[in-house]
């Protein structure tokens, strides 16, 4: 069981075609608004595998202002890259390629006005050495802003599939845990002042195709379940009318 109905967290934005219809949140709109992003900041943007957020945020920035983008695979880096160059950006991003476990060593001291934390917290070895290496890059008053699933984040959706494989509960990883058990905690370690912020997207299938749709571009796609959630979704609608789930993710604020 993957921790994420999306192939990222943001995938809905980004031209997931069967998902993106039955949106009714704007999740980029909601991220950005929590930064307070102004034209002429400095972003640093840890982790950016989500590459339409990372445009996103060049964008908000203006040509005063710009965004380095972290990430440790060459791939994504070099996808947003090109991305930046068809949108005009490309002067607005700087490149980083690097393991976020190695971030206290390549950031200049109060250098940020905000930050940005993705997915790929989940992946550090040392989360407090990663959170002080954020908080120590930032400006007096700048603001970090992260986020991911909380544990309930799309449970419909996850026990429909867990009954495909015959089992009665969910599990749990690192990626639906960290935010509460990790993310949180060293926040509050690292920073004077922590605000919690929930975000929840309601998603509405009517139809066993959509619904089928959906899932096959999703992480939690499973080849080997294939013919198996056809026949479950197709069952289901026979009996209820629509499916419904929702994006249930938690946002952490901190400002130093």
């Amino acid at each position: 069981m993957t921790e994420s109905f999306y192939r990222n967290i943001a995938a809905l934005q980004q031209g997931s075609t069967a998902c993106a219809e039955h949106e009714r949140v704007d999740f980029n709109t909601w991220v950005i608004n929590q930064l307070e992003v102004r034209q002429g900041d400095s972003v640093l943007n840890v982790g950016c595998g989500t590459v339409f957020q990372t445009l996103t945020l060049a964008q908000a920035v203006g040509y005063e202002g710009h965004v380095l983008a972290i990430d440790r695979s060459y791939t994504v880096l070099q996808a947003l890259s090109q991305t930046s160059q068809k949108n005009g950006l490309e002067q607005r991003i700087r490149f980083l390629y690097l393991h976020l476990d190695d971030l206290g060593g390549h950031l200049r001291r109060e250098d940020f006005d905000r930050a940005l934390g993705t997915r790929a917290l989940y992946h550090v070895r040392q989360p407090q050495e990663v959170f002080r290496a954020v908080h120590q890059a930032l400006k007096p008053g700048g603001i970090f802003f992260f986020y991911g699933p909380s544990r309930k984040d799309l449970a419909e959706l996850r026990l429909f599939q867990a009954a495909l494989h015959h089992e009665a509960s969910l599990q749990e990883n690192r990626a639906l845990l960290f935010i509460e058990r990790i993310g949180l905690p060293c926040a509050r370690d690292v920073f004077p002042q922590v605000e919690v912020i929930p975000f929840e997207n309601p998603l509405r299938f009517d139809s066993a195709a959509d619904f089928y749709a959906c899932w096959r571009e999703s992480r939690l796609y499973d080849e080997t379940l294939e013919q198996e959630f056809q026949q479950a979704a197709v069952s289901h609608f026979q009996s209820h009318p629509v499916f419904e789930t929702s994006q249930r993710l938690i946002g952490v604020r901190a400002i130093k």
